[in-house]
């Protein structure tokens, strides 16, 4: 027959030999404690110490424990959301079950300091490669738009604009565009040609090429005519 208190009171004295600071006796009669895991997260930066926190499990033990597993919730979160707080105590919940008949809270407790250590690591590398992502972008280190910079610029534009230094694109169709526009029958609207009363100053000498072929395709035509006669 097996002498459950026994066993029970075999892994306790193990257990504070091996967790001197982190063990905390609630009770002993049932058993119930909590032994808490100072864990630490690395500084992403340089010369920075790490980012210190603790994760603590609570155990009561059945009286027929190592045959029954124990109840095991968690006593300090720390760092850990819920989510993998409760991640973390499906993983334990069913490691218990595969060691009944053995004393396993060390194996708990270990189990859950890999799984924090994982944690710590996966933290850690997201916090660096955010770093790295941030170092990657270029920073744009222009001049802030206010409204008085603003103003100031559209004085200086206006002052430029009067003076010549700024040379402003029309809509409406240049000298060239009309000439063409005419010479192929093209309806143009007002708004495009402009004010009647508007001066319209044409380069001849752009439109040369365009006459002299003009000009060929025309006698072209006429000599064309003469032949068919």
């Amino acid at each position: 027959m097996t002498d459950y208190a026994e066993e029970q009171e075999g892994e306790m004295e193990a257990l504070e030999s091996i967790y001197v600071n982190e063990l905390e006796i609630i009770s002993t009669n049932p058993y119930i404690y909590t032994i808490t895991i100072p864990c630490e997260i690395q500084n992403i930066e340089p010369g920075k110490p790490p980012k210190e926190f603790a994760v603590g499990l609570k155990f009561q033990i059945p009286e027929e424990y190592p045959d029954v597993p124990p109840e095991i919730s968690i006593s300090e979160g720390g760092e850990l959301d819920e989510d993998l707080q409760k991640e973390i105590l499906i993983e334990l919940n069913k490691k218990a079950e595969e060691e009944l008949g053995c004393i396993m809270v060390f194996t708990l407790v270990s189990e859950l300091q890999d799984r924090v250590n994982d944690f710590a690591d996966a933290i850690y590398n997201k916090k660096l490669k955010e770093k790295e992502d941030e170092e990657k972008i270029p920073v744009f280190h222009g001049t802030m738009v206010t409204k008085e910079n603003f103003m100031e610029w559209h004085a200086n534009f206006l002052k430029e604009k009067n003076m010549g230094k700024v040379k402003v694109v029309s809509d409406k169709l240049s000298g060239r565009q009309i000439f063409l526009a005419k010479g192929g029958n093209i309806e143009i609207s007002d708004q495009l040609l402009g004010d009647a009363d508007d001066d319209v100053e044409v380069d001849e000498s752009l439109f040369d090429e365009d006459i002299d072929e003009m000009m060929i395709s025309s006698g072209d035509e006429e000599e064309d005519d003469e032949e068919e006669e």
